[in-house]
């Protein structure tokens, strides 16, 4: 996954090589479920656009660097555009969320997180039944966490299996 995104240091776990080797076992026997279910999510956003709106993007599990402290990157520099989801970070519930933030960023088709974005993630919203933007808008920091996820305990246990 390192090549898709826009800083291969972006998917980087830094671990021991005994737990990198027991975090590709775990993955190897669970990642094309994982990806299948984040590939219907991608769906049900494309879904909220007319068919000539439609993108055409990918999307991907991977692990992100500890420090970076993101759940979700959409790379706009690929062909597809690469939506990259840490599911380790976010509890199962709200990967819906993660992925339709990364989406409205494909849509808009630049970074940032300013009106433009906000009325694409509101769209999303509404079409997903998630909880949309409050409409007094919100602050850019603020938006960079819409919808809300909730963060899991440890997101390393999730790669470890």
């Amino acid at each position: 996954m390192q090549y898709l995104a826009l800083d291969p240091s972006l998917v980087d776990l830094r671990l021991p090589m005994t737990w990198e080797g027991q975090i590709c076992r775990a993955i190897a026997h669970r990642i094309s479920e994982i990806n299948q279910e984040l590939e219907t999510h991608l769906a049900r956003c494309q879904e909220c656009f007319y068919p000539e709106q439609r993108l055409n993007i990918q999307i991907f599990a991977t692990p992100f660097a500890r420090h970076l402290n993101i759940d979700g990157f959409c790379n706009l520099k690929t062909q597809p555009i690469t939506i990259l989801i840490d599911v380790g970070r976010i509890v199962y519930q709200d990967w819906l969320c993660a992925v339709a933030h990364e989406y409205a960023h494909a849509q808009v088709g630049v970074a940032g997180h300013h009106d433009t974005f906000l009325e694409i993630l509101t769209h999303l919203c509404l079409g997903l039944g998630l909880t949309p933007p409050p409409p007094n808008g919100l602050r850019e920091a603020q938006l960079r966490k819409w919808p809300p996820c909730q963060p899991t305990a440890d997101p390393l246990a999730f790669w470890l299996g």
